[in-house]
């Protein structure tokens, strides 16, 4: 069984198991698994919502209830460095898959500073990593519950101004990553970007304000507002990029 098929097998188990407990997760799950399950419960008409910690991430839960507001079983962490050396996305991930941890089981890394990180985990490893996380690299760390607000908890941000000639998919990647209508067509042919954790099939799909790019390797866009137009009659659109 590969890949593709193992995680619908397990989404036909939580749409089973929704059944008898009212409520059933999966997840921690990356761009392309969140857009194979996207599709897979709409087309079967299921009632789903999804939610990674915080506004905007990038790795998600996805619960099958029939409630209004499930109780997401993520916590956020707190790991501080007692150093002075940068950190990176990088070092904590190594670190916490160093202690036997599962990727699936990691949600977002968000670097606030060069030594301090907020990393979403599953509920029951929270706190063997409170417990055995002692170290990040080489540098000695500590770790607790983070008590700020995840809602306001977001990376770095740049509000760009993109020009294009319309809004279909190829002619905005095109602007993000300031490449030529051929790459970006080359990247949606790839697998490599999703609209609103859904894979982008076709160069020629309609983007809309609101919504949530993610290009891999290039980072996360929202559309925003058109904000104008230039004389040519190119589009002027608001964006605001994760860096």
């Amino acid at each position: 069984m590969d890949e593709t098929q193992l995680l619908l097998s397990r989404l036909d188990d939580l749409i089973y198991s929704c059944g008898y407990n009212g409520d059933s997760y999966i997840g921690f799950l990356n761009e392309r698994e969140c857009s194979l399950a996207v599709s897979y419960l709409r087309n079967r008409r299921i009632e789903f919502s999804m939610d990674g910690g915080y506004p905007n991430a990038t790795r998600m839960y996805i619960c099958v209830s029939d409630i209004s507001e499930p109780i997401f079983p993520i916590t956020a962490l707190q790991i501080k460095s007692k150093g002075n050396r940068e950190l990176t996305h990088r070092d904590y991930l190594g670190s916490l898959m160093g202690l036997g941890i599962k990727r699936e089981c990691i949600g977002d890394i968000i670097a606030v500073s060069n030594n301090e990180a907020v990393v979403f985990v599953r509920d029951d490893i929270s706190e063997y990593i409170i417990r055995e996380l002692d170290r990040v690299g080489r540098e000695p760390v500590t770790v607790c519950l983070y008590s700020g607000d995840t809602d306001n908890l977001n990376s770095k941000t740049e509000e760009l101004n993109l020009i294009v000639t319309s809004m279909r998919a190829d002619n905005f990647v095109s602007a993000c990553i300031n490449s030529s209508r051929t790459e970006a067509a080359r990247l949606i042919s790839s697998d490599l970007v999703f609209l609103n954790y859904v894979q982008v099939n076709k160069p020629s799909q309609s983007i809309n304000e609101g919504g949530i790019i993610s290009i891999r390797g290039h980072g996360k866009y929202i559309v925003g507002a058109l904000s104008g137009k230039t004389k040519r009659d190119r589009l002027v659109i608001k964006v605001l990029h994760y860096i």
